[in-house]
């Protein structure tokens, strides 16, 4: 029982991150507790770029633009959950590898508690919505690491 509320939370997770045209869901078709996600800037078809990032290698430099991208808002996202402001997120460097080799850089949410409930999956994509904001409006500033 306690799997299976954690099951829905999950998937009702992926269902808001789908209705904004700034995230795309990764793993849709996973009935597990993790979602995999990416985040895009505005102007991004998130409806097919994760067609064309893995398999069409035009889209490379793309693809490593829209990695730093997601890395640089999962920096900003830690940031503000440690400061107890956001929510905890995990990143993945390798979701998977495109057709050309490159890994995928992916956010991660993996639902534990049983008590997580439809608000709580709520404020994970208002979390996420207002971290993309504020990560646009903060253009050029580095929240992570260097990474060399």
């Amino acid at each position: 029982m306690i799997i299976g509320h954690i099951v829905v939370m999950a998937q009702l997770l992926r269902e808001h991150l789908e209705s904004h045209a700034c995230t795309t869901v990764l793993n849709r078709d996973n009935f597990g507790p993790v979602t995999l996600f990416r985040v895009y800037p505005d102007g991004v078809d998130t409806f097919h770029i994760k067609e064309k990032e893995m398999h069409d290698p035009a889209y490379r430099d793309i693809l490593l633009q829209h990695n730093e991208y997601n890395r640089n808002f999962f920096y900003f996202v830690h940031q503000e959950g440690m400061a107890g402001r956001g929510v905890m997120l995990s990143l993945t460097d390798c979701y998977r590898k495109t057709d050309y080799g490159e890994p995928i850089v992916a956010l991660k949410s993996f639902i534990l508690s049983p008590f997580a409930d439809k608000e709580n999956m709520e404020m994970v994509v208002k979390k996420v919505l207002e971290a993309r904001d504020n990560l646009a409006s903060s253009k050029g500033k580095s929240f992570g690491e260097s990474r060399g």
